[in-house]
């Protein structure tokens, strides 16, 4: 039987190279084929359009194909067909984004791209609520939040060195999903779906207790979503907030944003992996959040008042150790509301509150830039000032849902029972 530790390890490349194929379009793709196939007067708008049809894309497509998969019977198992379907679509719907012809196609394919991705993203979060054993949970949880991150550099790196290929930079990271999924279907375990979790699958009306059982999920998943806000928030057009503070070039402000952008993803990447295997063998989850919910918060102040490169590179690391310290335990929490057999359903309802967020904040920032009279650091309209400490209230609101948290934040006596992996015979 596969380790915990091998496991996480497999599943932690898969996650890697879907979230770098959904990344390569995102870096330069859609933005360079908009540039070919629209006016330059219509440009921001088509881009923000394809932007947001794709994000609806995957707020539907990932806990639906999550429901699917915690249903599917057959010989091949439950995530198995799901995981290889999703990055042989996504693949295609790659070659279609390189060869649209209008605005029209191109946004075809991004929904295409997002929906089967997510198919596989769904798939892959429930093999580990599946197969991780509890007190393995915080470390696939700090290891996926560090693979998040990592999963962005190869499409940036493509697209520094090859900046005239798109074709290259979009189909890449696609092809080697493919070969590592293909690769992974083979070895992954997998089980057909049990007579006991079918039986639990069968459709009746929530009862109360249904319903009480369900809120700390729902505690969690708010959680989740506030801290995604704040972050989301904090890091609104960072590129337009430099320039105006520092009294810089759009292309001076780039590379302080560039610099910026790498100490904060430092800092989650080391967070996330040293905190998750700390909670791994403490159990207790209380002390990470909080620290989380105040270092973000402490991070949108500092940037709140910076004007200049050092505090700014401060505020991204403080901010990145806060968020990698949260991305270390909040899936293994969400892993301890979840009832058996219904992980992919739950899971991708859980990653609503990386999408959503995103999709909404720069919309919200916009509005909080408008109070006031203006900044008053720069002086100009914006007022950033504002806007972060927005972002920093908002992350210390997440600490508001603890109360109903109150029965998973620690490990019970009997977890180490309970956390076995599902029987998987009939």
């Amino acid at each position: 039987m596969r380790t915990d530790r091998g496991s996480i390890a497999l599943f932690a490349v898969i996650n890697l190279a879907l979230l770098g194929s959904l990344t390569a379009p995102v870096v330069t793709g859609l933005p360079l084929r908009i540039a070919e196939l629209v006016p330059e007067d219509q440009r921001t708008s088509t881009l923000a359009f394809v932007t947001i049809c794709g994000a609806l894309a995957s707020v539907i497509a990932n806990p639906l194909f999550g429901w699917l998969s915690d249903r599917t019977r057959g010989r091949f198992g439950r995530r198995r067909p799901w995981l290889l379907a999703g990055v042989i679509g996504g693949w295609g719907a790659s070659v279609l984004i390189v060869t649209a012809q209008t605005a029209g196609e191109l946004t075809i394919a991004w929904v295409l791209a997002q929906t089967a991705y997510n198919a596989s993203l769904a798939a892959v979060a429930a093999l580990l609520g599946d197969q991780i054993r509890e007190r393995s949970r915080a470390l696939a949880s700090g290891i996926f939040g560090a693979a998040a991150f990592l999963g962005t550099l190869p499409p940036l790196l493509l697209a520094g060195l090859l900046p005239g290929r798109i074709e290259i930079v979009v189909m890449a990271m696609p092809t080697v999903a493919v070969v590592i999924v293909g690769v992974a279907t083979v070895l992954l375990h997998d089980p057909p779906l049990t007579q006991q979790v079918r039986r639990a699958q069968q459709f009746a009306l929530p009862s109360r207790m249904s319903l009480l059982a369900a809120k700390p999920f729902a505690a969690v998943w708010l959680q989740r979503f506030l801290m995604q806000l704040a972050f989301g928030l904090a890091t609104s057009f960072t590129l337009f907030f430099v320039s105006d503070r520092m009294h810089l070039s759009p292309g001076q402000a780039g590379q302080v944003v560039a610099l910026v952008t790498f100490a904060g993803g430092a800092a989650i990447v080391l967070a996330s992996l040293v905190s998750g295997a700390l909670a791994g063998r403490s159990g207790d989850y209380r002390p990470y959040i909080v620290v989380a919910a105040l270092g973000l918060a402490v991070a949108a102040v500092l940037r709140a008042v910076s004007s200049d490169v050092a505090p700014l590179v401060v505020g991204a690391v403080v901010g990145g150790l806060a968020l990698g310290v949260f991305f270390a335990i909040d899936l293994a929490l969400a892993l301890r509301t979840i009832p058996p057999g219904e992980h992919g359903a739950y899971l991708g309802l859980l990653n609503i509150t990386e999408t959503l967020p995103a999709t909404i904040s720069p919309a919200i920032a916009t509005v909080l830039l408008l109070i006031g009279g203006g900044d008053p650091f720069s002086g100009r309209p914006d007022n950033y000032l504002a806007l972060y400490l927005a972002a920093a209230t908002v992350a210390l609101c997440a600490l508001l849902p603890i109360g109903a948290l109150r029965g998973v934040l620690t490990r019970a006596p009997d977890d180490r029972v309970r956390g076995r992996r599902e029987d998987p015979s009939p």
